[in-house]
């Protein structure tokens, strides 16, 4: 009961001090809609577009061709021996001239050898690819934010043990000064008592000051100001039953994405040099100055083929099957880590529900041993020096709690990283 007591005192000091909290679920909705993550949404979308860029090679291909030529000594035309009855070739050499010429043409690929589809197949894989890679620079937003919120309530909680340290002390110098003032005690006992009440206030300078830092690293997770964070502890092993036993990990999704895309587009560069077949058709326009206006139309089935590239398309196919084997080994490499990630967040979970457990108990006797010792020294039969030691245990064990705590809510979202959990739905309606 006194522990809670405890924690309440601490929430109303820093809100009386600020004004305005940040709950967990709060925290992680606005850290998740931040520029990183709004980074990594725009390089998806970029990704999706070019599956079409990629794609359009099986479109038909309009192309629209408009010339306009002048020449100013027309070489004229040739005109061959006999034709008039000339014994030898007439050169008829004319003046200036002008032709216009347009031209509409449409093709159409027909068969390309599957390279425009597993260009595609490569684009989309990519696409998705960067799908996952946007998830896991969200999660891993996620997690740095539950990681700040952690310290910062650690922070908190170190501070508010050192106010009421503080407020201890002080209480404890007027009873001596009192004593003193008495003879009841010796002058030595006041000079301890004003000791640890600057020690005290040197301990909250400091609290104050890494409380600033850890709400400064909130602040620039959310984008908003950050006066004190709010946290349920007692609702923590509720939240840790929400991460589940499967792992989703965005990373390992990423790298089989994107050894699909190697591999697809290993296999479309290797078809660079097959032959294409494509029907082209179209119609033409000329007007010159010096023959009739002619329009024709023409159509024809067209096979192209590179009969030789120096090896080139061989060699890019042959890099981006090495790169895509090299993708499969850090798969493997990413699985590996994932399993020590999980092994080694459940074992500081572990250690931390046992630690918070332990600092709530030696909170409970540090509390004791204070009244305890209050009592002996208003009676006489404890020095000022036991009952200051009393209350740096109860300081120490206060802090203790809160330290606990964040190290508990640290190790979930270690744990909820590297299972891939969604932190919105283990973290946003819990703490």
């Amino acid at each position: 009961m006194k522990s809670r007591v405890f924690w309440f005192g601490m929430l109303l000091a820093v809100r009386t001090a600020a004004g305005q909290e940040l709950t967990l679920g709060r925290a992680l909705e606005l850290a998740t809609q931040g520029p990183a993550v709004q980074a990594a949404e725009r390089a998806a979308q970029e990704s999706q577009a070019k599956i079409g860029e990629v794609a359009a090679p099986r479109l038909p291909q309009v192309e629209l061709e408009a010339q306009a030529r002048g020449l100013r000594k027309d070489p004229g035309f040739l005109v061959p021996r006999g034709a008039f009855g000339n014994p030898i070739p007439l050169a008829l050499v004319t003046g200036e001239r002008e032709i216009q010429t347009g031209r509409l043409t449409v093709s159409q690929l027909l068969w390309d050898w599957r390279r425009t589809g597993l260009a595609v197949a490569a684009a989309e894989a990519q696409a998705q690819a960067y799908e996952s890679q946007r998830e896991a620079v969200r999660l891993q937003v996620a997690k740095a934010t539950v990681e700040a919120f952690a310290r910062a309530w650690e922070a908190q909680g170190d501070w508010a043990a050192c106010q009421q340290a503080k407020a201890a002390a002080v209480e404890t110098l007027r009873v001596v000064q009192a004593m003193v003032a008495q003879g009841l005690l010796p002058k030595s006992d006041q000079l301890a008592a004003e000791f640890v009440v600057a020690r005290r206030e040197a301990e909250l300078a400091a609290a104050e000051a890494a409380l600033t830092g850890a709400l400064a690293v909130l602040r620039e997770l959310t984008g908003v100001e950050v006066k004190s964070v709010v946290l349920e502890a007692e609702k923590l092993e509720k939240t840790s039953a929400k991460v589940q036993g499967t792992v989703r990990r965005p990373e390992l999704q990423a790298l089989r994405f994107q050894k699909d895309a190697l591999a697809n587009a290993a296999q479309a560069s290797r078809r660079e040099s097959w032959p294409l077949l494509v029907a082209v058709g179209g119609v033409e326009h000329v007007r010159d100055r010096f023959y009739l206006h002619q329009t024709n139309s023409f159509a024809a089935v067209v096979l192209k083929a590179q009969l030789f590239d120096g090896g080139q398309a061989a060699s890019r196919s042959k890099a981006l099957r090495l790169q895509a084997e090299t993708i499969g080994f850090q798969l493997e490499a990413t699985s590996r880590a994932v399993e020590r990630e999980i092994s080694v967040a459940e074992a500081k979970e572990m250690a931390a529900k046992k630690a918070l457990s332990a600092a709530v108990q030696a909170a409970a006797f540090a509390e004791e041993e204070v009244r305890l010792e209050s009592l002996r020294h208003a009676q006489g039969l404890a020095t000022t020096r036991d009952l200051l030691s009393a209350q740096e245990h109860l300081a120490q064990a206060r802090a203790a709690i809160a330290k606990a705590q964040a190290a508990w809510l640290s190790a979930l979202g270690e744990k909820a990283a590297a299972y891939g959990e969604d932190f919105l739905r283990v973290f946003g309606g819990e703490v």
